[in-house]
């Protein structure tokens, strides 16, 4: 089984400096991995401490099937 890669979306909320309320983030992580249950777990290990909550809402196989550095 290759590695393919992943889209994972995440969310978070951070307060804004200027009103102090809470503003949802979001963020696209393309991530390396066997399958969705893996992607997850690479997140997760990422956000291991991470101050604030988040969750992970998506998480799509990308038609990405390279990446030359």
């Amino acid at each position: 089984m290759d590695e393919k890669y992943f889209v994972a979306k995440v969310v978070y909320e951070l307060p804004d400096e200027n009103s102090g309320r809470l503003k949802k983030m979001r963020e696209e992580k393309l991530v390396k991995g066997y399958s969705p249950t893996d992607v997850e777990s690479k997140v997760t290990e990422k956000y291991r401490g991470f101050q604030h909550e988040w969750r992970i809402t998506a998480i799509v196989e990308s038609k990405i099937d390279e990446v030359i550095q």
